[in-house]
């Protein structure tokens, strides 16, 4: 993988788990980023994100890139599966200017 799981898990503060499957997800899709992982409280509300966001968790990743890469990344995220007993994204959102996927 292009980019290692521990290190994402590192920069953007997510959880082994979520940071494992975004690693798997960027090294599919090599021209997306991710732009936005782990927030404060603080810095969700400043950006307008949901108070029950999966980002203060460390488990919501927000990744931008062209749009059919966006697109494709919806598709791949239901279709990851990391580990045993892996049940798949908790939620996967195509926005206006990225793709939300929270595991």
């Amino acid at each position: 993988m292009a980019m290692k799981a521990y290190d994402i898990s590192a920069r953007w503060g997510l959880t082994p788990h979520t940071a494992l499957h975004a690693a798997w997800l960027l090294d599919r899709l090599p021209d997306l980023r991710i732009t936005s992982g782990r927030r404060t409280p603080r810095r969700n509300r400043d950006v307008g994100g949901s108070p029950t966001s999966w980002h203060l968790y460390g488990r919501g990743v927000d990744f931008g890139g062209p749009r059919a890469s966006e697109r494709a990344a919806v598709g791949v995220a239901w279709e990851q599966r990391v580990s045993k007993g892996c049940t798949g994204p908790e939620e996967v959102l195509l926005e206006a200017d990225h793709v939300h996927i929270a595991w």
